[in-house]
């Protein structure tokens, strides 16, 4: 029996806990905010540059997970997984500036809760 999509945002009808799966990219940014030790953020920068972000609908996929895209969350998947292909373009090519990808990041974010993108 399949399981359900769990912790689904009413207003998107995606996963919150989509967000595990891009957590490379939301750790590595968040050890440049925090101005981590250079260890601290060389580590979290290998993780990253090293994990492809998955798809949503390969995060949950179809053979485990019920309904995880349908007909009214289908084109917020289709806006993340633009992200999600644009932030492992940029990881491919090693470019890893905060600059670049904080607002790939908030834009996930945004997607997934309806809610617009926090700017700071």
């Amino acid at each position: 029996m399949k399981k359900n999509v769990p912790n689904l945002s009413t207003a998107t009808g995606v996963s919150h806990d989509f967000r595990i799966a891009f957590g490379n990219l939301s750790n590595y940014l968040e050890r440049i905010r925090d101005n981590d030790p250079p260890r601290t953020r060389h580590l979290a920068k290998r993780a990253f540059l090293h994990r492809a972000v998955p798809h949503y609908e390969e995060y949950f996929d179809s053979e485990t997970y019920a309904d995880a895209l349908t007909e009214s969350n289908r084109e917020v998947v289709a806006n993340i997984n633009a992200v999600i292909d644009a932030i492992n373009e940029l990881r491919k090519s090693e470019i890893v500036d905060y600059d670049r990808l904080h607002p790939l990041e908030q834009a996930l974010l945004s997607l997934i809760s309806g809610k617009p993108p926090d700017t700071t």
